[in-house]
């Protein structure tokens, strides 16, 4: 396959509920797409899962395309026969690893028939209202998250009271807790809570509770990247890994990382982040590889409208994938 352009494209649309978090609030999601083009006029994807500002991770949309457009400079008007013949190309991206990801999941279509596909549906809620009750009844969703609240055993009790179905219990405490909140884990210790998400803002603190005793932790916010990860298993207790893969630089990263840590009795859960449905289609693909729900969003979960054609349909539980269709005409082309 020879290269003959490589484009840039935006996509905006508005959340149906402002997302917000202690460092932003989200009322618009605007995403970078970058189209690889062959000079037969075949169309391959990828979606950059950058912000505008670096409030959640140090790459944003303006320094993606910024990296992508000289980098293209290298593989415009190329011969690439197979996928393994980019390795040099994406070597480039080494320090870059959200551009790396972003171009990935459009060379991975390359070369790979992208298949139809089920995962189950992992649900995440903060505090609990009738309106979300109602919800989860309706889609069953295999994984609850709950993030952490000073009222997360009546939560606990009222999602076991109200929803007419069996279903996993993760938590999420944002590295809100010290030790001795893991005393407030003892009246829910029956609960099949599959794991909690950073509870501790310093690792050491890992080292002074009864593992035995607890859910296994869960390694996010300093899931950095592949070398941080190995490191903080190697020294910590800690059990579960949430992988993002523009965290680590794409699919082909995240396979191999995945191995890695299941040698080693490590459990993997795939995070997304906030994707329209052409990123979720890969989120979606990797978390058939995890051991646990990954954050993985129906469609129409976050938006209204997408640039891809209803990836993600939701039902009982398991939410079906067919391979993203791109309207072109829904992007704008950048200069």
């Amino acid at each position: 396959m020879r290269i003959k352009a490589v484009n840039f494209y935006l996509y905006n649309h508005e959340f149906r509920d402002p997302i917000v978090t202690p460092k932003v609030k989200l009322t618009y999601r605007k995403a970078l797409i970058v189209e690889i083009l062959s000079e037969e006029d075949q169309s391959f994807f990828g979606e950059c899962n950058a912000f505008e500002t670096n409030w959640y991770n140090e790459e944003t949309i303006e320094t993606v395309q910024e990296i992508l457009s000289q980098w293209s400079e290298s593989i415009v008007k190329k011969s690439v026969h197979k996928y393994e013949d980019w390795k040099p190309y994406l070597d480039i991206l080494d320090n870059y690893p959200t551009a790396r990801s972003t171009v990935v999941m459009a060379i991975y279509q390359m070369y790979h028939d992208l298949p139809k596909f089920k995962v189950a549906y992992g649900a995440t809620i903060s505090g609990i209202s009738a309106q979300q009750l109602d919800y989860l009844k309706q889609t069953q969703p295999k994984r609850i998250k709950l993030k952490w609240t000073g009222q997360l055993n009546d939560d606990i009790s009222l999602l076991d009271d109200i929803l007419p179905y069996d279903f996993e219990l993760a938590l999420d405490a944002n590295e809100s807790l010290d030790v001795s909140d893991f005393q407030k884990l003892e009246s829910i210790n029956d609960q099949n809570i599959l794991y909690i998400e950073e509870p501790f803002k310093s690792l050491s603190s890992t080292l002074h509770i009864d593992h035995t005793q607890y859910p296994a932790i869960a390694l996010d916010e300093k899931a950095t990247d592949i070398n941080s990860i190995i490191s903080i298993v190697n020294q910590f207790p800690v059990k579960v890994v949430i992988v993002k893969p523009f965290r680590v630089g794409g699919l082909d990263r995240v396979q191999s990382l995945i191995r890695e840590l299941k040698s080693i009795d490590i459990k993997v859960v795939i995070g997304g982040m906030y994707e329209y449905g052409l990123s979720r289609y890969f989120t979606a693909l990797l978390a058939r590889e995890g051991d646990y729900p990954g954050d993985v969003t129906p469609d129409g979960y976050y938006f209204t409208d997408d640039f891809t054609q209803g990836v993600g349909k939701l039902k009982e539980g398991m939410i079906s994938f067919s391979p993203p269709q791109i309207d072109k005409s829904k992007l704008l082309k950048l200069n």
